[in-house]
């Protein structure tokens, strides 16, 4: 039994073997929501946004996330890596190591591209109001690749 146990974590593992992973996985990043309340996520507590109330991601959560993906944290040191929310903390996303993945700077797409769909989704739900929290929540429980062709008419 612990033997399989074994195995089964193994096989959730997976080799960087040639490119870095350009998507979360799913078992090992599975996306956790924190809040559901657009009127929370989106307005400011004590003059923070939610974003900057929330974030509390430690060295020992990155260097972990960069582990279970079976990334050297010493080597992401050195190469353009950072340790992102598969949903942003901005519309609600928790900061929890099931909700971390390793993005690198140097693929495409990459973070970059990421970090402009969570702005254009942010400003849909909190500024123009033209997307529910639920609908922006579930652009990155999904696709995140397929939630910014979606969003700007093209792959990133």
């Amino acid at each position: 039994m612990i033997r399989l146990l074994i195995l089964a974590i193994i096989a959730a593992v997976p080799a960087l073997a040639g490119e870095p992973p350009i998507r979360p996985d799913p078992v090992l990043t599975p996306g956790v929501v924190a809040s559901t309340d657009a009127a929370e996520v989106c307005g400011r507590t004590g003059g923070l946004t939610y974003s900057q109330a929330h974030r509390k991601t430690t060295a020992a959560m990155k260097a972990e996330v960069f582990r279970r993906y079976g990334i050297d944290p010493e080597t992401a040191r050195q190469h353009s890596w950072e340790i992102d929310h598969r949903v942003e903390l901005a519309i609600g996303g928790a900061d929890d190591v099931r909700n971390l993945w390793p993005e690198s700077g140097e693929t495409h797409p990459n973070f970059h591209d990421k970090d402009r769909l969570e702005a254009e989704v942010w400003r849909r739900v909190c500024v123009h109001h033209t997307m529910t929290l639920a609908e922006g929540q579930a652009i990155f429980l999904g696709d995140w690749i397929e939630g910014y062709t979606k969003i700007f008419g093209a792959a990133p």
